[in-house]
C-alpha cells in the first residue's frame, strides 16, 4: 500500500463539484411518506456529493473495490433463501448487510460494478421470498422461534428489510420496496398482543434483544410508506421490552443507568435495540425513547470505552472499567464497534452536539480502520489492543458488519447545521453542501491530517450570502486556531465563524496534534499508552529491532510534556506497507538489564498489518524489570 504521503497529494477524481440542481446518482431517491416529530440538527451531505481522499478515501475505496466487489460471493449469501434450511441459524443476515454497506458505497462512488452485483442480489432475493411474505432461512416447521435454535429468524428479516430498503432509498426500486411490506406485513401479522398473535421475545436470543432489534429498520419502513399498522408494530416492541423475561431496556436504563446491569448485556444486540429507539424518538418525538439511549450512551463512553473507540469483551458490557485487551479477551467485536458508530451518529444527527462527533472520530481513527485490512477489505471479528489482529476472510457477521461501518463514513464528516454549514472531520475532500434555503455551497479542504493539523477549506457558495460554518474543535486538541474568517463564538467543541461568503474565500486552521498519556486505569495500572491527535499509538514488532521484548519495553518518560516524538520521513517507513505513519521516542527497554533505547510507534490502525505482535499499553519506566513478565489485565 502507498505511504500516506503519496495518497494525500493525490486529487480526488470521485465527484467533481459542479452546481447541478442535483446528482444523478440519488435522482430517483424516494421522499418520506411522513413527517418526523423531531427534526434533526445536523443534516449529513449526501453521499453523491462528496468524495474523500487521504486515509479515509483510501479506506473507502478498499472497501468498495475490494471488499465488497471482489471478496464478496453472493452464492453462499443467497443459498439458505434459494434452499430452505440455511447451512447456519443466522446465515440470512449477510445479503442484508451487503446491500446496506454497498447501498451506500454506490451512492458515493457510482461505482456502476458494485451496482450490478447489487441489483442482481436484490432480484435473487426477493424471488425467494414465499407468498405470505416470508424472506428467511427456516424450514417451515422451525419459523420465528418455534423451535430451539430458530431464534435468529426475525434477526435476518431484520437485515433483509435493512438492505432492501437501504436499496429502495438509494435507487427507488418499487419491487425492493414491495418485499420489505411483505416482510413487514408478516412481522405485524405474527406478533403482537394481539388474539393469535405470539410475543416477539419467544423470537429473539440475549433476552430477547436479538428480535426486539427489528425495531430499527421496522422504523424505516413506516417512514417511507405512512402506514400506521409499522408504527403500532415498533411501539408493541417498546411494550414487549417489559412483558415477562424482557429485557427492560428502556425501564433498566431509566432506573439503573448501567447497560451492564441492562438484560444480559450483549453488546452489539442491545446498541441496535438503542438505534431504533433514537428513530423512533424522531418518528414520535416521545422522550424517554431518547433519554434512554443518552443514558446507555452516557455509561458507555464512562465506564465501557477503550480508549481506541470500541466496546465489549466476550461480546458483553463488562462491570465498570473492566477492560481486558489481550487476544484471548475477545476485545471489541466489530459489530458492536459499527453499532457504537451507528448510536454516535444517530446522537449527532438529534443533537449536533460535539461529542458525539469526538467519539465518531475516535471509533473511525482507531478502532474502524485498525479492525480494517487496509489493502485486501477483509476484517478482524475481535480486535485485541494487545496480541496479533486475525483479518478473517470467512463468513461471519463482523466480516459482514465492518464495511457497513466504513460505508457510513461519509456521512460523519461534514453536512448542514443550525443554517449554515458543520466541519466535524479534517481530512481532505470535497463537498457540494446544500442550505435549507436552497443554497448551495461548494466546500474544500486540503490537509494532510492525521499527520498534520494544518487544514485549509475553500468556501464557494453559488450566490453570495451570510451564513454560519461552524467548526468542530477537537476533545483532543490543546490549540486550535483559525485564520481568514470571523470567529463570533467558541462554544467550547464547536466554534462559529460567520461573514457575508462571496466565493474563493480561505479559512485556514491550524491545530495542535496534541501528544497525551493515557493511564492503564483498572485493567492495566502499570501501563500507559500514546495518543497522538485522535491517534492511539502501538508498539509493534515489524518497525522495532528483532527479538525485542515488547512485553518488557516502556516509554523512557510518562511526562507528555517531556515526551519527544519525532514523526519520521517516508523512507522509513517499512518496505512491506505495513504502516503510513511512524513516530520514535525514547524508550527504556529490559532484559539482562534495562537499557535506554529509541522505540518506533505506529498508528493502531497500522499496527500488525503482517501479522507482527504490537502493543498499546505500555510498562511504565519504574515497572520495567527483567524479572517482570508480561503485563496483563487485572482480574
Amino acid at each position: 500500500m502507498p505511504s500516506l504521503r503519496a495518497i494525500t497529494v493525490s486529487v480526488s477524481v470521485l465527484l467533481p463539484l459542479a452546481f447541478s440542481s442535483s446528482a444523478a446518482r440519488l435522482d430517483n431517491s424516494p421522499k418520506p411518506a411522513v413527517t418526523d416529530k423531531v427534526t434533526d440538527q445536523y443534516i449529513p451531505v449526501r453521499y453523491d456529493e462528496t468524495s474523500l481522499s487521504g486515509l479515509l478515501g483510501a479506506r473507502l475505496r478498499t472497501n468498495d473495490e475490494k471488499r465488497l466487489l471482489r471478496d464478496v460471493d453472493p452464492v453462499p449469501f443467497l443459498a439458505g433463501f434459494q434452499k430452505r434450511p440455511g447451512s447456519h441459524p443466522w446465515i440470512g443476515e449477510h445479503v442484508g448487510k451487503f446491500l446496506h454497506a454497498a447501498g451506500n458505497m454506490w451512492a458515493y462512488s457510482g461505482d456502476e460494478k458494485l451496482k450490478a452485483k447489487m441489483d442482481r442480489m436484490v432480484r435473487d432475493l426477493i424471488a425467494t421470498q414465499e407468498p405470505d411474505g416470508y424472506l428467511g432461512t427456516y424450514a417451515p416447521d422451525k419459523r420465528f422461534g418455534l423451535f430451539p435454535g430458530a431464534d435468529w429468524d426475525v434477526w435476518c428479516h431484520k437485515y433483509c428489510l435493512i438492505g432492501l430498503l437501504a436499496y429502495y432509498q438509494m435507487t427507488g426500486d418499487q419491487p425492493a420496496l414491495e418485499a420489505a411490506r411483505k416482510a413487514g406485513d408478516l412481522l405485524c401479522k405474527t406478533f403482537g398482543d394481539g388474539p393469535g398473535q405470539k410475543s416477539i421475545l419467544s423470537a429473539g436470543t440475549h433476552v430477547g434483544m436479538a428480535a426486539t432489534s427489528v425495531l430499527e429498520p421496522m422504523d424505516l419502513l413506516y417512514r417511507l410508506t405512512g402506514e400506521k399498522r409499522y408504527l403500532d408494530f415498533c411501539l408493541y416492541i417498546t411494550r414487549a421490552y417489559d412483558g415477562p423475561k424482557g429485557p427492560k431496556i428502556i425501564t433498566t436504563l431509566l432506573d439503573q443507568k448501567s447497560v451492564f446491569k441492562t438484560a444480559n448485556g450483549k453488546a452489539y444486540e442491545m446498541m441496535s435495540n438503542l438505534v431504533g429507539l433514537c428513530d423512533l424518538y424522531r418518528l414520535t418525538g416521545e422522550q424517554k425513547f431518547l433519554d434512554a439511549a443518552r443514558i446507555a450512551w452516557e455509561d458507555i463512553a464512562k465506564n465501557r470505552l477503550y480508549i481506541t473507540g470500541t466496546t465489549s469483551s466476550g461480546e458483553h458490557f463488562k462491570d465498570n472499567q473492566t477492560l481486558p485487551a489481550d487476544e484471548r479477551d475477545n476485545v471489541g467485536e466489530t459489530c458492536a464497534t459499527v453499532t457504537w458508530l451507528q448510536l454516535n451518529l444517530q446522537l449527532l444527527r438529534l443533537t449536533g452536539e460535539p461529542r458525539f462527533a469526538d467519539e465518531l472520530e475516535r471509533t473511525v481513527y482507531n478502532h474502524l480502520l485498525g479492525a480494517q485490512n487496509p489493502t485486501e477489505g477483509n476484517f478482524c471479528y475481535f480486535t485485541p489492543l494487545l496480541g496479533r489482529k486475525d483479518y478473517k476472510r470467512d463468513i461471519n457477521c463482523c466480516q459482514s458488519s465492518g464495511p457497513r461501518g466504513i460505508s457510513l463514513i461519509p456521512q460523519m464528516v461534514w453536512g448542514r447545521l443550525r443554517g449554515g454549514l458543520v466541519v466535524w472531520f479534517y481530512t481532505p475532500g470535497e463537498a457540494t453542501i446544500e442550505l435549507a434555503n436552497g443554497n448551495r455551497v461548494q466546500l474544500k479542504s486540503d490537509t494532510d491530517f492525521p499527520q498534520s493539523g494544518r487544514v485549509t477549506l475553500t468556501v464557494r457558495p453559488q450566490r453570495p450570502a451570510e451564513f454560519p460554518i461552524y467548526l468542530r474543535k477537537p476533545s483532543w486538541c490543546r490549540r486550535f486556531n483559525v485564520e481568514g474568517a470571523n470567529v463570533i463564538a467558541d462554544r467550547g467543541g464547536l466554534i462559529e465563524l460567520r461573514q457575508t461568503w462571496k466565493g474563493g474565500e480561505s479559512i485556514v486552521l491550524d491545530m495542535d496534534m496534541t501528544v497525551q498519556i493515557l493511564p492503564g486505569g483498572p485493567s492495566y495500572p502499570d501501563c500507559v499508552a500514546v495518543q497522538r491527535g485522535p491517534q492511539v499509538l502501538a508498539l509493534d514488532a515489524a518497525v522495532n529491532p528483532t527479538g525485542q521484548n515488547l512485553e518488557l519495553t516502556a516509554l523512557a518518560s510518562t511526562d507528555p510534556q517531556a515526551l519527544s516524538l519525532k514523526s519520521l520521513s517516508s523512507s522509513d517507513l517499512p518496505a512491506n506497507g505495513s504502516a503510513n505513519e511512524l513516530f520514535e521516542t525514547q524508550g527504556l527497554v529490559g532484559g539482562q538489564k534495562s537499557e535506554p533505547r529509541a522505540i518506533r510507534l505506529v498508528p493502531f490502525a497500522d499496527a500488525s498489518q503482517s501479522g507482527t505482535p504490537f502493543r498499546v499499553w505500555l510498562l511504565r519506566p519504574d515497572k520495567v524489570s527483567a524479572s517482570l513478565g508480561a503485563p496483563t489485565a487485572a482480574r
